[in-house]
């Protein structure tokens, strides 16, 4: 771009062009040398290396400013009274302004608040430091209004005359526009991660609940293990985890829609609270359970299961299991979910201790290393969690729960018919941890327009059931299952859901032969709003249910089709879920 605006000065100005062409080349270097330092200060705060962190920002501040110094110069300024091209200059010139003004007054306040700042800093003992977190959402917040205005100024800047240059202009609106928005995403994080850790000495109490996927629920699995953390002004304690399952005496409310579209007894049975596919009800009736025990109130509800364990063991490093298994980042999910269950048979109480002796290793592991962790890899880790439903919050205070919609770890049933999602849901009715053999696909083929302005999508639906003969003949009755419509040791059973998204419908609905009870039937209820099927199924080794139907989106639909599903034990049992 600098080349081309100097090949037009030079002839407009003869002399006074080769000066500005020296001066053009600097500019050129100095910008050339921001770009090498992007990187390295992106590495520096990620890694929380102050001394990178600070020498990269030292070098980039000094080149911006020597770029908008040199852009500033009396011989710039001269070159924008020529006709046409000077128009092209002053928009040179604005761009210098500008990012010297988003380096000096935005990245300079935020990158100095952070420095030094990877997660070894901001969590150490168990500790989250609460006023560094402070420290940067001021940084932040006052950051925002420098990049607004930055947006403004750029998007304001008229049509360029030379094409280089509006190329230039477009490939720096996109970053800048995308900083905002990134700023404008950490800002309310930020803002409300203080009082959820509990800032100023107000304790913050919440229920974490470990899902079991191989005894499948919709959100994820069976809700097997309970328990509690405590945070004060940062400082993290542990309750003791426990079962409620199956207790007597307990009943929450639910609605009649929720009774007819679940079908089973999530009002009077921890056990099946996550029936549901909606996890902003879960949380609900989860705390409400809670206190009925007499455990006391929580502020919030945390779902999590094995598969996110393991991803976090994969920041942390593993740990070695009382019977001598190392457990890792490559293997947490099968010991528990599968291993833990073939050791033991069906001795119970030998599984549970087993469960929770690694259980409570795993977490100990993960809260002593999780400092050593880099930042963005461990914000990868929560996007994906929550993106595939591995991790999952409900929060009482009506702020916060909108935070976790925005983070896109709240579970809830999406209601806006333009952003359609199609949900296929799993709950095991085998009473067994067979589910770990479960595998699930759900291909969304090419979206037909109609002449209503709906969208009609041909979508099919997998079920398997992968174990063998040979394992299901020697497995324990704990893995194989003990519900008495089994039609041999194999027979993996499921009520299967499928919900409609918003403003939508699902026909043309058929089923593989021998795949479902045939005195069942399939269901059509109504849950949220939203249109739901449900079916039991039953198969054996090595069979596959398939399903096939056909998805209507509303007119107002503004994305194409997406799915969500259940996590299942495995990563790898599980398809694909779109076209």
């Amino acid at each position: 771009m600098i080349g081309v605006v100097l090949a037009v000065l030079l002839v407009a100005v003869g002399t006074c062009g080769v000066f500005l062409y020296r001066s053009a080349m600097s500019v050129k270097n100095s910008a050339s040398v921001i770009m090498a330092q992007a990187s390295t200060l992106k590495d520096s705060l990620k890694n929380g290396d102050e001394s990178g962190l600070t020498t990269s920002l030292n070098a980039i501040v000094s080149n911006v400013n020597d770029i908008n110094a040199e852009v500033s110069s009396p011989l710039w300024t001269a070159a924008t009274l020529i006709p046409v091209i000077g128009e092209d200059v002053r928009s040179v010139q604005t761009l210098g302004t500008v990012a010297s003004d988003l380096v000096n007054d935005a990245l300079v306040p935020v990158a100095t608040s952070l420095s030094g700042t990877g997660l070894s800093s901001l969590l150490q003992d168990g500790s989250v430091n609460v006023e560094l977190i402070r420290t940067v959402s001021s940084s932040v917040s006052d950051a925002i209004p420098v990049i607004q205005s930055s947006v403004d100024t750029i998007s304001s800047l008229p049509e360029a005359h030379i094409p280089q240059l509006r190329d230039v202009l477009e490939q720096v609106q996109g970053p800048v526009s995308e900083a905002q928005g990134l700023v404008g995403q950490i800002e309310p994080i930020l803002n409300l991660l203080p009082q959820m850790l509990g800032a100023d000495g107000q304790t913050r109490t919440y229920l974490v609940i470990a899902q079991n996927n191989s005894e499948l629920r919709a959100t994820g699995g069976l809700p097997g293990s309970w328990g509690t953390i405590s945070i004060t002004d940062g400082v993290i304690s542990m309750g003791e985890f426990q079962s409620i399952l199956h207790d007597e005496g307990l009943q929450v409310e639910i609605t009649d829609e929720e009774r007819a579209a679940i079908a089973t007894n999530m009002d009077t049975d921890p056990a099946q609270v996550n029936c549901t596919a909606d996890f902003t009800r879960v949380g609900q009736l989860a705390r409400d359970y809670w206190a009925q025990e007499g455990l006391g109130t929580v502020d919030g509800v945390v779902a999590i299961d094995p598969v996110f364990l393991q991803r976090l063991l994969s920041l942390t490093g593993g740990f070695t299991a009382p019977d001598g298994t190392a457990v890792d980042g490559t293997n947490a999910a099968k010991v528990l979910l599968s291993d833990t269950y073939w050791m033991f048979g069906n001795d119970g109480d030998a599984q549970d201790a087993y469960f929770a002796a690694v259980a409570g290793l795993a977490f100990e592991t993960i809260m002593d290393n999780l400092g050593n962790a880099g930042m963005t890899d461990l914000m990868g880790v929560v996007e994906q969690s929550g993106k595939d439903g591995r991790l999952l919050v409900w929060m009482a205070n009506e702020d916060e729960q909108s935070l976790m919609v925005n983070m896109g770890l709240s579970g809830r049933l999406e209601s806006d018919p333009t952003k359609p999602v199609l949900g296929v849901y799993l709950n095991d009715d085998t009473y067994s941890k067979i589910s770990w053999y479960a595998s699930s696909s759900t291909v969304v083929g090419e979206g037909v327009k109609n002449a209503d302005g709906t969208t009609t999508y041909d979508v099919t639906t997998t079920l398997t059931n992968t174990i063998t003969p040979e394992e299901a003949d020697n497995a324990p009755t704990y893995i194989s299952g003990t519900n008495g419509a089994k039609r041999d040791v194999s027979d993996m059973l499921d009520f299967v859901f499928f919900y409609a998204p918003a403003g939508g419908t699902i026909t043309d609905f058929q089923v593989s032969e021998g795949a479902l009870f045939e005195d069942y039937g399939i269901a059509d209820e109504t849950l949220s709003g939203l249109q739901v099927l449900r079916m039991r199924t039953h198969l054996l080794a090595g069979e596959t249910a398939t399903f096939t139907y056909k998805v209507t989106v509303s007119a107002d639909a503004a994305e194409p089709l997406s799915v969500r599903t259940t996590p299942l034990a495995q990563e790898s049992l599980m398809g694909q879920q779109g076209a």
